[in-house]
């Protein structure tokens, strides 16, 4: 859970980790009702990226925006919450 204020209104986000490799096992019945998805993968490893693909294929009929993002320093991190927000 992340709770933010934007423009003097306070949202809870609620966030949740796939682990990556199960996305296979995770049906469109678990995000359907979801406002957002991320797919996230590590840019220094081929294979994270590649397996990133299945989750962008299951969700293409949906816009999608791009947010480069480190979780290592924090780049962009608040940018992307408070357009989740």
């Amino acid at each position: 859970m992340k709770t933010l204020t934007v423009n003097s209104v306070i949202t809870t986000l609620q966030l949740w980790d796939t682990a990556g490799q199960e996305y296979r096992s995770i049906t469109e019945q678990y995000y359907r009702k979801a406002d957002a998805i991320l797919a996230v993968y590590d840019i220094t490893d081929s294979l994270s990226f590649t397996a990133v693909r299945g989750w962008m294929d299951s969700v293409k009929q949906y816009e999608a925006l791009f947010y480069e993002c480190s979780a290592k320093t924090g780049r962009n991190m608040d940018e992307l919450m408070i357009h989740l927000a």
